[in-house]
């Protein structure tokens, strides 16, 4: 599938910490929030990218705006917000991505997370710092 770029702007992720709880038998279930989130997600890749499933290689940049200024985790949140956007059937498999940029952006109320997906081709000669 041929694109040039896709951009969804997302709520902000729960804790990755948060999504998965385990029964007092040991069985392991995803949270309310989880699978709020997941729902989120699905509808947002639904009605702003258009497309789903790609399936070449691809950059992607992901700006994570907290609610608030408070201690967190980049890799933590990225991994929901990735895991999401793979369920949401964006792309196939997040094993795509051959160049990813996480970043930080100032805090926003309620929280938002950007996130730009690219051809890998596409952007490889740019610089980015």
């Amino acid at each position: 599938m041929e694109f040039i770029e896709v951009e969804i702007t997302l709520a902000y992720p729960p804790s990755g910490n948060h999504m998965w709880k385990k029964t007092k038998a040991g069985h392991t279930y995803l949270t309310p929030d989880a699978r709020r989130y997941y729902d989120h997600v699905r509808w947002q890749v639904t009605t702003e990218a258009k497309m789903l499933n790609l399936d070449s290689e691809l950059f992607v940049m992901c700006t994570l705006h907290p609610p608030d200024k408070r201690r967190r985790d980049l890799d933590n949140a990225w991994k929901v917000v990735s895991d999401s956007l793979t369920k949401a059937r964006l792309w196939q498999d997040d094993h795509q991505i051959r160049r990813l940029v996480l970043q930080w952006g100032d805090p926003v109320e309620g929280g938002q997370v950007t996130v730009s997906v690219f051809p890998a081709e596409v952007i490889i000669e740019i610089n980015v710092s």
